[in-house]
């Protein structure tokens, strides 16, 4: 039954075609219509009657008048009119969160924002007790509410410190980082917050910052600050050698031998990353298991390499059969104490031939950095 309705469907195309004009002709129904609009008249206004009430009605696109006398002898070709800019609100900093993890997401690599950030503590007249620009770490001196009144950045944040908490006798401070995003070029500020009494010998910092509204409001005051800050003249104030060099990812092998990539961030955030990296690499991603942390791919086949024609599909000729995911080559994302491995296997106790995976792995961690 089939090759007699796709026969009777190439009949009926062949019909078609030989009637094109109708279709797409320049009487056609689908004809072009691009250059409509150089016979387009100039409507009058509308009126409304003097007994109803009314608004000044502007033109929405207006049409300027002749400029001045034409010297050329030649037809005048009417322009095409210039497209409208749309200025679409967008931000190089953006707040994120991902449970009882927070952090000030930039669209800058860490070059340049290092300098920004050390800058914004300058002006605060936050003293920094130490920094590191090689894992991008900086830590400021003890301050406190009460005895610090006049500093700028405690009379930002005091009204973050909530109503059931004390101020008098205690005292804070940051460690603030400048981290390499998961995508090229963008970083990551991350913020702790650790409080002491006066005259306590604390010094090792907590886990988690010890009050997570005064973290959240230093982020917030980044982000204010970067914003209108833009651009500073930051050569005077960290080179290239001098920024953080920490990469959130990593090339490496595991014990046996394997190649692994290994990333620095939480699993959906890698997962995101390497699914972008794959497109990005354009290996064509056959199927996915997220719950498993698998992207089942061919890596010898583009992304767009599958998809059939018009007539392939109406036909449905040159269908290949689906393979098996056992069968596919797995990019596997594991979960690893604070990091991501993703390795390459032909299943999940196999891995595949390793200079094959190292240039799988190589493919989507160029297209990650």
């Amino acid at each position: 039954m089939k090759p007699v309705l796709n026969a009777l469907t190439l009949v009926m195309i062949s019909a078609g075609l030989s009637g094109c004009g109708y279709l797409f002709g320049e009487d056609g129904y689908f004809r072009d219509r691009g250059s409509d609009y150089r016979t387009a008249v100039v409507e009058p206004r509308m009126t409304v009657p003097a007994e109803l009430n009314s608004k000044p009605i502007g033109d929405l696109l207006p049409v300027p008048g002749q400029r001045g006398a034409s010297t050329s002898e030649g037809k005048f070709e009417l322009p095409r009119p210039q497209g409208l800019s749309v200025a679409a609100d967008f931000s190089e900093y953006s707040m994120q969160q991902n449970g009882g993890e927070r952090w000030l997401q930039a669209q800058r690599a860490p070059t340049s924002l290092w300098p920004q950030v050390r800058q914004f503590l300058s002006e605060y007249r936050v003293p920094v007790a130490t920094e590191s620009t090689t894992i991008g770490e900086m830590e400021t001196g003890w301050l406190a509410f009460d005895q610090d009144a006049d500093n700028p950045l405690m009379r930002r944040l005091l009204p973050a410190v909530g109503a059931n908490r004390r101020t008098d006798g205690q005292e804070q401070r940051f460690r603030i980082r400048v981290e390499p995003g998961v995508q090229s070029g963008s970083s990551e500020i991350k913020v702790l917050h650790m409080q002491r009494s006066q005259g306590s010998d604390r010094s090792e910092w907590p886990s988690v910052s010890d009050n997570s509204n005064l973290e959240r409001a230093l982020l917030a005051e980044l982000e204010t600050y970067l914003s209108q800050a833009g651009e500073l003249d930051s050569a005077a104030l960290s080179t290239v050698d001098e920024a953080p060099a920490a990469r959130r990812t990593t090339l490496d092998q595991d014990g046996a031998g394997n190649p692994v990539l290994n990333m620095s961030t939480d699993f959906n955030r890698a997962w995101a990353a390497v699914g972008q990296a794959l497109a990005k690499a354009d290996v064509q991603i056959a199927d996915i298991n997220r719950s498993a942390g698998v992207y089942y791919v061919n890596p010898d086949q583009s992304a767009e390499a599958d998809k059939p024609g018009f007539f392939g599909r109406l036909f449905g000729r040159d269908a290949k059969p689906e393979q098996d995911n056992a069968q596919r080559t797995q990019v596997r994302l594991t979960p690893v104490g604070n990091r991501i491995q993703v390795t390459v296997e032909d299943s999940i106790d196999t891995s595949t031939d390793s200079s094959q995976a190292r240039e799988l792995l190589r493919r989507i961690h160029d297209n990650l950095n």
